[in-house]
């Protein structure tokens, strides 16, 4: 939906390290920020040490520079006003309260921004091509402080550094999306994000440890489960969606990395930035992508142009929400493991929101694995609508509708279900139909697994 800034969360510092504690004071000449500066032979040190583990040189230099938070925020808001035009926000937050995805009232643009501002610790710009590190965010205390005294290192600053740095290379060899994606192509999006995020923690923890086993890729991905309550504890203002977006990207990118890393080491993740998943859906299923590759059906929805003819509708957003992002809609509703239940038979869909003024039209159509996956989103979305809506539904198992100031049209066809909501026009049934008719669903064409094996013989 979003593409944020690049960034390392505090919470992750510290993650698998144990060292002897003694107490020692001392500002640390050791420090990669001191005094609001950039130390260049300590980011030197790291870069060396990232070249090393990673094997792969920098092709070009990246300008390091220390900021205060405030002037972070700014950078952020920058990038934000970059990314997309005036509004724009406004209707995709807009969209995703219709939808359920957000509390009524959510400011889409501060929830982000008070969100990444309170957790960044740096980022890499990829417009800019430079390297920002924060200084209040790398001022450590207590245990870790300890931990740095006794090891003569700044951990905090060595893992933050690594980690963008990372970015860096994946941009200089790979290229990094640095404008908006293409249209509707928000999950596989997300899914790329989950990959580069992923690289870039193992990497971080990878320097900061000076080596990185196969077998702890995997035991990283397991210690970093927690992250999502810790962060529905520490920000419980941000709405969950939100929240669970961002640690999606890291967690689950980093489970998804270690498949390729334990596999064929830094190759094999080099073999994923050069072919990179396709949804959220090989993220959250990594045997979809390595074992017996899926990928999603392309839904394309018919029937709507006549809408866009003259001034009453606009299109406020196109989307395909990917598994994820119904598993984290489910959860506004059912409890987490019914929610991972309705999402994992997902295999394609689309989203497109119209707006008339202070109306808002939804059309959302969805393709299936099987009609038994399809009937049980059937359901669950028939109850959604269901409690959303103060009237009682006329309900089967294929059709669900309402007429009257709030109308929708829920229909099950097989694998497909087809959501329309908002008085588009008197008829939802008619309309429905002439969607079915116009509809397109691109078959979904398996790809050759990626032969990590062979990787690991060419290593």
């Amino acid at each position: 939906m979003t593409r944020a800034p690049r960034r390392a969360p505090a919470e992750f510092l510290g993650v698998a390290l144990a060292v002897a504690v003694v107490l020692v004071t001392g500002c640390g000449p050791f420090r990669v920020v001191r005094d609001g500066a950039v130390q260049p032979s300590a980011a030197d040190a790291v870069k060396r040490k990232l070249v090393r583990i990673r094997g792969l040189e920098f092709r070009e230099n990246v300008p390091l520079v220390a900021v205060d938070a405030a002037e972070a925020r700014a950078l952020l808001e920058r990038e934000v006003r970059e990314q997309f035009e005036p509004g724009e926000l406004v209707r995709i937050g807009r969209v995703y309260v219709a939808l359920g995805l957000l509390p009524a009232g959510t400011d889409l643009e501060r929830a982000f921004m008070d969100l990444y501002s309170a957790q960044i610790a740096g980022f890499y710009d990829p417009v800019d091509r430079r390297m920002v590190l924060v200084n209040e965010a790398l001022e450590t205390r207590g245990f870790t402080r300890v931990l740095e005294n006794v090891t003569r290192r700044d951990l905090a600053g060595e893992l933050v550094l690594a980690h963008e740095l990372t970015h860096a290379l994946q941009d200089q060899h790979f290229g990094l999306d640095v404008g908006r994606a293409d249209v509707g192509e928000d999950d596989a999006q997300l899914a790329k994000r989950a990959v580069y995020e992923g690289d870039a923690t193992l990497a971080g923890f990878a320097a900061v440890l000076g080596k990185l086993r196969p077998a702890g890729a995997a035991a990283l991905a397991g210690k970093l489960e927690g992250v999502q309550e810790q962060m529905a504890r520490d920000y419980p203002d941000i709405p969950a969606f939100i929240r669970d977006t961002t640690v999606f990207q890291y967690v689950s990118g980093v489970n998804f990395v270690s498949w390729a890393y334990q596999d064929a080491g830094w190759e094999g993740v080099d073999a994923l930035l050069a072919r990179p998943p396709r949804s959220t859906e090989q993220i959250l299923h990594p045997e979809k992508y390595f074992v017996r590759p899926e990928n999603p059906t392309r839904v394309q929805i018919g029937a709507l142009a006549p809408y866009f003819r003259g001034d009453e509708w606009q299109l406020a957003e196109e989307a395909t929400l990917g598994e994820l992002t119904i598993r984290l809609l489910a959860e506004r509703y059912l409890p987490r493991a019914a929610a991972a239940d309705v999402a994992a038979g997902w295999d394609g869909d689309r989203l497109l929101a119209l707006g008339r003024d202070d109306e808002l039209a939804l059309v959302w159509l969805t393709s299936w694995d099987s009609e038994q996956d399809a009937s049980e989103f059937f359901t669950t979305w028939a109850r959604v609508l269901a409690s959303r809506h103060p009237d009682t539904p006329v309900t089967t198992d294929t059709i669900a509708a309402l007429e009257g100031v709030a109308p929708y049209h829920l229909e099950r066809r097989g694998t497909k279900v087809l959501a329309i909501e908002g008085a588009l026009e008197d008829d939802l049934a008619g309309l429905a139909d002439r969607i079915w008719k116009r509809s397109t669903f691109e078959p979904n064409v398996p790809f050759v697994p990626l032969d990590l094996a062979a990787v690991a013989r060419d290593r």
